[in-house]
């Protein structure tokens, strides 16, 4: 990990941030992923993890099927009982804990359900999260920072 094994996305990383060190590098390591909105898939699906689920790596594997059939369904599933889960949730508001420390997570967890959307669309929104995910740069970008931050290897 890190600059030896993921030298390109290290790279990318330098370029956008500048060198170790400096004041935007260091900034961008205590600001990993949803602060920053680095990574942009709906959900993390590594290449390891699509490696298992689709080892012919063109998403026409049975297993890969049943895996973005079964998201369909779970995602589905927790649409129609959005509202529960909402209020579950916000009973938890005022616990401290990190999650709920900034911005609107309320809000923002209402928009991931897309309220707005028929069964039929929030399948497809579902389906296309899937493929968005798989093998998503910002996924392997986001572990570089993970590695370089904390030292959690991949």
């Amino acid at each position: 990990m890190g600059e030896t094994t993921d030298g390109g996305l290290y790279k990318i990383f330098q370029q956008e941030y500048g060198p170790v060190g400096s004041p935007s590098f260091e900034a961008a390591q205590t600001s990993p992923g949803g602060n920053m909105r680095f990574e942009s898939p709906a959900f993390k699906l590594s290449q390891e993890m699509t490696q298992l689920l689709d080892p012919s790596g063109v998403m026409k594997s049975e297993t890969w099927n049943q895996f973005v059939s079964l998201s369909v369904n779970g995602y589905l599933a927790a649409h129609r009982y959005m509202d529960g889960i909402i209020n579950t949730v916000l009973v938890m508001v005022d616990s401290g804990l990190p999650c709920f420390s900034r911005g609107d997570p309320i809000g923002n967890l209402r928009k991931r359900f897309h309220p707005e959307m028929t069964e039929r669309e929030a399948a497809n929104f579902m389906i296309r999260a899937c493929t968005d995910a798989y093998n998503k740069w910002t996924t392997a970008g986001y572990d570089v920072i993970q590695y370089l931050q904390q030292g959690i290897e991949k």
